[in-house]
């Protein structure tokens, strides 16, 4: 009886997990995006091409508003960053499908494939729910923090990370931002902040450090925590990517 009684609960707990799995995975967004790095000396043929491509695209009715940035820091100035946001899982498929229907990579190959000198493809999970991120946010750079989680802790910044978030909302923290985890390579989160200008890259008023001693109510507790949240990470990487209006799916 007691063997029944335990395979039962077991049997139980295994749909559990499976039903918990299926709904995250239902409500679960998505983000894409494409690296690309022109040739030697075709950067702005790449661009043109690039533009010509986009419009191709839009005449095909895309489903998706890709969004193109290009990096603002460091020696690798030529790259561009193709994005689109937000879909689930399951609207990946149907993608597929709209591009097997109108061909689109058709023009791409015959317009700007030969200017390109490599490619890299990313998926990442968009944590909707510890972001500040309206729908209809309007931004001219992004700001993004890039941080390497170390093996083994990945439930715990996950749950940090919520705190932090929970704590600029319940303060009223006036800032956007939004947290995506990688799919696939090593394990990473990225904090993307949005900006309209430079002058808005500035330092705020209130730091967020000073918004941490406030909810803690104790400077050591809040200079604690942020010193575990610090320890999660192996490498942290600071990227600013201005958004190109002009060749973007606005």
């Amino acid at each position: 009886m007691n063997n029944l009684i335990t395979k039962l609960a077991m049997t139980l707990m295994v749909s559990l997990l499976f039903s918990v799995g299926m709904v995250a995975q239902a409500t679960e967004k998505l983000a894409e995006s494409w690296v690309m790095t022109p040739k030697e000396g075709k950067s702005d043929d790449f661009r043109k091409a690039l533009k010509e491509h986009v419009a191709h695209r839009v005449t095909l009715q895309d489903p998706r508003k890709w969004k193109i940035y290009t990096p603002v820091l460091g020696d690798k100035l030529d790259r561009f960053i193709i994005r689109a946001c937000c879909f689930e899982w399951k609207d990946q498929d149907q993608y597929m499908a709209w591009n097997k229907e109108k061909n689109p990579m058709q023009h791409w190959q015959k317009k700007a494939d030969k200017l390109v000198h490599s490619y890299a493809h990313h998926l990442s999970t968009v944590d909707s729910e510890n972001s500040h991120w309206p729908a209809d946010l309007s931004y001219s750079y992004v700001g993004v923090t890039n941080m390497q989680v170390k093996a083994g802790h990945w439930s715990a910044m996950k749950a940090d990370l919520a705190t932090m978030s929970s704590i600029a909302k319940t303060h009223n923290w006036p800032y956007h931002w939004g947290w995506t985890y990688s799919v696939g390579g090593p394990r990473s989160v990225s904090l993307v902040i949005p900006y309209n200008n430079y002058a808005d890259m500035a330092p705020p008023e209130q730091k967020f450090s000073e918004l941490l001693v406030k909810h803690f109510g104790d400077k050591d507790k809040a200079q604690a925590f942020m010193q575990g949240w610090s320890d999660h990470f192996d490498t942290n990487e600071y990227q600013i990517y201005r958004l190109n209006t002009e060749l973007s799916m606005m």
